[in-house]
């Protein structure tokens, strides 16, 4: 137990602590100064789903059929003693569609009254107000549920900044993250395209999670209309089942990249979501679809933990902190509606950060396959002895007139082979490239021709800086080996032909071989 306490601290550290702050975000937001509106007097309730004639500050219910419903309070005339600009803010609010009236005139409004088909449950609003009135009334319709979650408030201009928060947590962070969570299913499906077999199982099950959790965000997205009441009905099923598909796929994901087999617990947790879901699609209205997703909620608490009890055996502190943060929010908003405390859901902040603890996946393959790759690129094309480049590399050089190109070819090199052995030779061609590399830059280029031939590529050099150069290599190779060993070298600008240039550099460095044996070439 201490060695895990110990080996996912820091994950468990940052990952409550981003918790706490994104939690403290959202109490700051909501606890705004300004004046409460409570008492709201029935006007309207055309299915009679509320049986009081008024109503608290805060009301909820479920509806079996599309209602509305009007309502109205009288505000405290000390409101309206400061001559200040003022606001009604509501941090959220359950309907299709709304209009907000001060006096009887209109000051705000969501959807069209038309259809009634809008859903905003979880962003809030924020309205300018006159300076005198005397009442403000709210038409409220639902298709499944009708219901102000916080005390809506008059408040002064100060207070803009907790609503610009509450707005930045609500409205552009969800569809923001939504694009996100779909650019990564899309990168995930294109890197299970270039993987094995068993990578492209794992990297397509979570992509197709992704998608799906993609799916799901758009239920907190505020949508004017939804169309009809049967198209509100089949875009639900799909935004509330694609959460649950989305954790089958998930777990399948995560086992097959994680684990060896796929156990009892792993196949029961993924049949047990694929069932919510069908479950979900199976719901016969917008009412039943409701209270069905209320009471299989549960499972998202069974998810969490069982997540945990994974990610925990992964021996990834990455994994382990994406998923414990998802576990807080989901104990966080089991807590908020089981005790029914005024306080905000954060369960999809979980669920965005489940999904972009793929991101560290896609980064970790991403690593593995480039250091695979460069690994095999490098062998391809390097000399395995020398550290020098292989004749593979000459088709990838970009050459320029500026460039110099020198051959080398060592002198007696077959006598040292024969006298000494081949341990020596090799030693010796080693401290060759060795040495040349210690007196050019790492932009130049050495390639192994064969045997004891190299081919050297000084960028941007002249040819006599090149000779200066190599007479300096030569000494430093002769003095370097007790058998004192020497090459010979000719160097020429790159004419606009490698194969050219190469011929003429070959041809110098014979005449330098001649010139030190006496002959002519």
């Amino acid at each position: 137990m201490k060695e895990y306490i110990s080996y996912y601290f820091k994950p468990f550290f940052l990952a409550t602590s981003l918790f706490f702050l994104l939690l403290l975000s959202f109490q700051y937001s909501l606890i705004v100064d300004g004046t409460e509106i409570y008492g709201w007097k029935v006007l309207k309730d055309e299915n009679n789903i509320f049986t009081e004639s008024t109503l608290p500050k805060r009301f909820y219910k479920t509806l079996r059929k599309p209602s509305t419903v009007v309502v109205r309070a009288l505000v405290n005339h000390k409101a309206q003693e400061e001559r200040t600009t003022r606001y009604l803010y509501i941090p959220q609010i359950d309907t299709s569609y709304f209009v907000v009236k001060v006096d009887g005139k209109v000051i705000g409004s969501f959807g069209f009254s038309e259809d009634r088909t809008g859903h905003v449950w979880y962003q809030p609003f924020l309205f300018q107000i006159p300076e005198d009135f005397k009442t403000i009334e709210f038409e409220i319709s639902g298709v499944y549920e009708i219901g102000i979650d916080f005390p809506v408030k008059i408040v002064n201009g100060s207070q803009r900044t907790k609503y610009a928060i509450l707005h930045f947590l609500t409205v552009i962070i969800v569809p923001l993250s939504a694009g996100l969570i779909l650019t990564l299913s899309i990168i995930l499906y294109l890197l299970s395209k270039t993987t094995s077999d068993i990578k492209r199982k794992i990297y397509l099950s979570l992509s197709i999670a992704s998608f799906l959790g993609h799916l799901w965000m758009f239920d907190l997205l505020p949508f004017p209309t939804l169309g009809t009441l049967h198209s509100f009905l089949i875009l639900r099923k799909i935004f509330t089942a694609s959460a649950y598909l989305g954790f089958a796929f998930l777990i399948k994901g995560i086992v097959n990249q994680y684990f060896d087999k796929v156990r009892f617990a792993d196949k029961l947790m993924m049949i047990l979501n694929l069932l919510a879901a069908l479950s979900i699609s199976l719901a016969p209205s917008n009412y039943h679809l409701k209270i069905l997703t209320n009471n299989i909620a549960f499972l998202l608490f069974v998810n969490a933990f069982y997540l945990i009890s994974v990610a925990v055996k992964t021996y990834s502190p990455t994994i382990f902190g994406f998923v414990l943060f998802f576990v807080l929010t989901i104990i966080h908003d089991g807590a908020v509606l089981f005790f029914s405390t005024n306080m905000k859901l954060l369960s999809h902040f979980g669920i965005i950060a489940l999904f972009f603890g793929f991101s560290y996946i896609i980064v970790t393959e991403y690593r593995d396959m480039t250091v695979r790759i460069t690994t095999t690129y490098l062998k391809s094309i390097m000399d395995p002895l020398t550290g020098a480049y292989n004749r593979g590399i000459l088709s990838e050089l970009r050459l320029s007139p500026k460039d110099t190109i020198v051959y080398v070819d060592m002198d007696k090199f077959k006598m040292i082979n024969d006298n000494y052995g081949h341990e020596i030779g090799d030693e010796i061609l080693k401290l060759l490239v060795r040495t040349i590399k210690n007196n050019v830059r790492t932009s130049d280029c050495i390639v192994r021709m064969g045997g004891d031939e190299f081919l050297v590529v000084l960028k941007d050099c002249p040819v006599s800086k090149a000779k200066q150069i190599f007479s300096k290599v030569q000494n430093e190779f002769t003095n370097s080996h007790e058998l004192r060993p020497v090459f010979s070298f000719g160097a020429s600008q790159y004419n606009g032909s490698l194969s050219d240039t190469i011929r003429a550099v070959d041809k110098l460095m014979y005449e330098m071989k001649a010139q030190k044996s006496g002959h002519k070439i």
